[in-house]
Formats: C-alpha cells, sequence, structure tokens
C-alpha cells in the first residue's frame, strides 16, 4: 500500500497539485487498509499522507489504517487542516456540496479530478486481491448451486434469495455483493430482475444472478436453469448464449481491446439472429466495487492486461418468453482468460 501512495504522491508533484483528497470508501480502503463506516478523508499533501476520521471511528481507523490516523469533532474542523491548500486534486464522485465547503472553508481555489490516476492503480489487481477475489468466487459458487438446488415448483423467488444469501454469509462472506436477482418465467427477461413474491412454475426459465463480499472485495455469477424439461426455444437461446460466453472466454488476452471482446460474444448473438436481444454490456471489471473498470462494452477502448479481473455475461431477453444469462468472474492472464467462478455451465 506504500506504492500505492507514492504513486499519488508523485502525481500530485507532477501536476502541480498541492494535496490530494480521497473520500470514496473504496478508494480510502484502497490507499489504507481502514473502512471507517461513518466515513474518512485521505489528505495528501507534500510527502505526508494523513487518514482524517470522525472521532467514533478513531480507535478502529487505528487498528487498520497503516498511515497515520487523526480525529475530528466537527467536519469544520477537518477543513481547517486543508488551509493553504490552493489547488486540489480530488475524485469525480466528489458531491457539489463537497466541492463549495472546501471552497468556502478551506479556501481551495481549483480543482483536478485524479481518477485516471487511481484507476491506473485499481484496474490491475495484486496476488493478494486475486486470492481473495478467488475466495470471495469459491463463496459464490456454493451459493448459487445451493440456488440450483433449491429451485422447485411453487418456490417464491424471495425465499430462494434469503437461502442464497445465508449459504454466502455462512461460507465467509460479509454480505451479498449486491442485491441478489432471482427472476423466472417472464421475469427473467429482466437483466436486473430481484427476487420478488412470484412463485416459480413448471417450465420456467430461472436466471439466478449473484455475488458475495468477501474482505472487501467482490464476486459476481449467473447461471440460468428450467424448471423441468426445456422446449425447443428456450433450449436454443440458452446454447446460444453458452456458445458466447465460451468463446469470449476463449478469446480473452492481454493486449485486446475492451470493445473487441465485446463484439466477440455479441456478433455470435447476432449471427444467429438474436442480436436485439442482447440489450446490455458483455461485462465489467470487478473487484472492491461490483462493477469498476473496466467496461466490456462497445464504447471502451481499454486495453486487457494481465492482472485485470472482469465479468463476461451474454444475455438474450425476450420480452414475455423469458430471458437466458451466463456469467462468470474472469481473471485475465498472460495466456488468456481463467475462469474464477467454476460452476457447471450445462443447461439443467
Amino acid at each position: 500500500m506504500k506504492d500505492r501512495i507514492k504513486r499519488l504522491i508523485d502525481f500530485a508533484n507532477e501536476n502541480g497539485l498541492d494535496g490530494i483528497l480521497i473520500a470514496k470508501s473504496s478508494n480510502v480502503f484502497y490507499f489504507t487498509g481502514a473502512s471507517p463506516l461513518a466515513g474518512g478523508y485521505l489528505l495528501i499533501r507534500g510527502d505526508e499522507a494523513i487518514l482524517y476520521v470522525p472521532e467514533l471511528e478513531y480507535e478502529m481507523a487505528k487498528e487498520e489504517s497503516f498511515l497515520p490516523v487523526e480525529k475530528f469533532k466537527k467536519i469544520d474542523d477537518f477543513y481547517s487542516t486543508l488551509k493553504g491548500i490552493k489547488t486540489l486534486g480530488v475524485e469525480g464522485s466528489m458531491t457539489l456540496s463537497m466541492i463549495n465547503a472546501l471552497r468556502e472553508k478551506a479556501d481551495v481555489k481549483d480543482f483536478k479530478v485524479v481518477d485516471d490516476a487511481i484507476k491506473e492503480l485499481r484496474i490491475i489487481k495484486t496476488k493478494e486481491e486475486i486470492e481473495i477475489i478467488e475466495r470471495a468466487c469459491e463463496i459464490a459458487d456454493r451459493a448459487v448451486m445451493a440456488a440450483i438446488e433449491d429451485v422447485t415448483e411453487g418456490k417464491k423467488e424471495r425465499d430462494i434469495a434469503a437461502k442464497v444469501e445465508y449459504v454466502m454469509k455462512m461460507n465467509g462472506a460479509e454480505k451479498p455483493a449486491f442485491e441478489t436477482i432471482i427472476a423466472s418465467g417472464h421475469r427473467s427477461a429482466l437483466p436486473h430482475g430481484v427476487a420478488s413474491d412470484k412463485r416459480i412454475e413448471k417450465g420456467d426459465l430461472v436466471v439466478m444472478d449473484l455475488g458475495a463480499l468477501y474482505r472487501h472485495y467482490n464476486s459476481d455469477i449467473t447461471r440460468t436453469i428450467v424448471v423441468g424439461s426445456p422446449n425447443e426455444k428456450q433450449r436454443e437461446i440458452y446454447e446460444i448464449v453458452l456458445e458466447a460466453q465460451r468463446k469470449a472466454i476463449e478469446a480473452v488476452r492481454p493486449g485486446m481491446k475492451a470493445k473487441e471482446l465485446d463484439s466477440v460474444a455479441r456478433n455470435i448473438i447476432a449471427e444467429y439472429g438474436y442480436g436485439e436481444y442482447f440489450i446490455h454490456s458483455l461485462g465489467h471489471g470487478v473487484g472492491l466495487e461490483i462493477h469498476e473498470w473496466p467496461r466490456i462494452s462497445q464504447h471502451d477502448e481499454t486495453v486487457l492486461r494481465e492482472g485485470m479481473v472482469i465479468t463476461i455475461e451474454p444475455g438474450i431477453y425476450m420480452p414475455k418468453f423469458g430471458g437466458v444469462r451466463i456469467e462468470d468472474t474472469v481473471l485475465v492472464t498472460k495466456n488468456g482468460g481463467r475462469r474464477l467462478t467454476k460452476t457447471e455451465r450445462e443447461l439443467i
């Protein structure tokens, strides 16, 4: 983590910044190792880096942070520590009200967004980060298998989601990475069809999209099954999505652009005549946030590099009929893509 701080200090010096202020919780953790629930501020000024936290977070932050920690009782006390900083590097997610407060109470004159510097660090995972993500993926695999076993005619989607989240927590997850999606029947055509009170019926397609948060890092997996025997149309679209997903994973390699990877799966689905039903990007980066860099979309020019962790999740969504999505968390290695989620992908 000390190298991460040095990179920010170098960035500040190279760009004429008097300081850098980090407030987003995932970034605070990334640079300090601390995760204060009530928020905290990492201030880099010159060669000094200090984590400032509200008084109620002080003792915990001292245990977690590898940087010096200071406490404040009122936010105005914190603003006073920024006096003398005229040009400040901030995150693009910083609120307008915070920017205005920094202008008025700390007399900061100019701001520069430092997201590109943070992205360049976080987009490549370290060996330690990858090991944690792998464990989060193992938990997700166990949870999706529990969901598959629990899907039966007459059961509510919400009850299956509760089982999934129980299994994740019993296997070490802090919480779900996002609201669990269990979408059956016509609802399977909703890409974000979070679990509802709908009861599962015989013949339903059931999309199960879930992830585990483990030691601050996320995993993401989707599987689709049919309750009973699939009909011809269900089997057809399932096999198309599976082919698109497999070939996209096989195509992963350092040096290719994210949009090129998206095209691998998108073109396959289009060739079968279902292009209009693939209505989202192929995937996204995964790490401290469930959606982070890169975006595996038609618009992302990011060049894939060894150490990136992404999802590959093509889908076909046909309103009133249903949908299919198959997703894995994938590590970009020097030899190609390696699936970190490993649950069987054949149609059950």
